[in-house]
C-alpha cells in the first residue's frame, strides 16, 4: 500500500485543531500540527508535506503572510481556513499563493475532496477513490454509488455521510464526530439532521431498513458501519 499523504495543519485553536486532525487521520492522512506560523514554517522546511492547511488568523505571522513565504520556496498545495472571510481577505490569500480559501468551520467531506483534487493536480499520492463494502460501492471521484448492479440516487450530504461511514467501517463513530465531519457544524445544531440522513440512507442501502445490515446504531454513542 502507498504511504499516506502527509498534511501540515497550522492552527492556533488547539480544540479545533485536535478535532480536525483526528478526522483527517480517520480519512487516512498523516497529520502534523503546528500552533503558529514560525513553527509551521520550520516544519514545512524540514518535512516537505504533501499539502498544508493553515488558519488565516494565526498569532505572530498570520496565515496569509505565511502562504507567501512558503510559496516562494515550494509549489506545495496550500488551503487557507478563515472564519467569516470577506472578499478582500480571500483575494489576498489567493494573491499570496494559497490554492483555496475555505470558511471555518469547514465540512470534512468538502475539505477531503479539495485536498484530493489539489493532490491530483500536484501529482502526489491520493487516497483510494473506490470504496467497497459488501454489495455497496462508491466512486468518490465521480460521486456515484451502487448497491450491487443498481445505481443509487443520493443527495450531496447522503453521499458524504455514506462515504465517511464506509471509510471508517467497523469503527464506532460518535454523533458529534459525524456531524462535524459531514456538515462542519456543532453537534447540538446537527443531531436531528444526522438522524434524518441516517434514516434516508437506510431506506436506500439496506435490504430491510428496520433490521439494518450496514448502518448499526450504537446506543448512547452514535453509529458503526459493518460489513455483512
Amino acid at each position: 500500500m502507498p504511504d499516506p499523504c502527509t498534511l501540515l495543519l497550522i492552527e492556533s485553536d488547539l480544540a479545533y485543531a485536535g478535532t480536525l486532525a483526528s478526522a483527517l487521520r480517520n480519512q487516512g492522512y498523516a497529520v502534523m500540527h503546528a500552533v503558529d506560523g514560525v513553527e509551521g514554517m520550520n516544519i514545512a522546511r524540514a518535512v516537505d508535506p504533501d499539502a498544508i492547511i493553515v488558519d488565516a488568523d494565526l498569532p505572530g505571522i498570520d496565515g496569509i503572510t505565511l502562504c507567501g513565504i512558503i510559496r516562494k520556496r515550494s509549489p506545495v498545495p496550500i488551503i487557507v481556513l478563515a472564519a467569516g472571510a470577506g472578499e478582500h481577505q480571500r483575494i489576498r490569500a489567493l494573491d499570496m499563493g494559497a490554492d483555496l480559501c475555505l470558511l471555518k468551520p469547514v465540512s470534512l467531506a468538502e475539505l477531503d475532496a479539495r485536498i484530493r483534487s489539489l493532490l491530483r493536480s500536484y501529482d502526489r499520492v491520493v487516497l483510494p477513490q473506490q470504496l467497497v463494502v459488501g454489495d455497496l460501492r462508491l466512486d468518490t471521484e465521480q460521486r456515484r454509488a451502487w448497491l450491487g448492479d443498481q445505481a443509487l440516487r443520493l443527495t450531496l450530504k447522503e453521499f458524504d455521510l455514506l462515504a465517511y461511514l464506509m471509510r471508517n467501517r467497523g469503527v464506532v463513530l460518535p454523533r458529534e464526530q459525524l456531524v462535524r465531519a459531514v456538515w462542519g457544524i456543532p453537534a447540538a445544531r446537527g443531531r436531528q439532521t444526522l438522524e434524518v440522513h441516517i434514516c434516508w440512507l437506510r431506506q436506500k442501502v439496506e435490504p430491510d431498513p428496520k433490521q439494518p445490515r450496514y448502518i448499526q446504531t450504537v446506543r448512547m454513542i452514535g453509529y458503526r458501519f459493518d460489513e455483512p
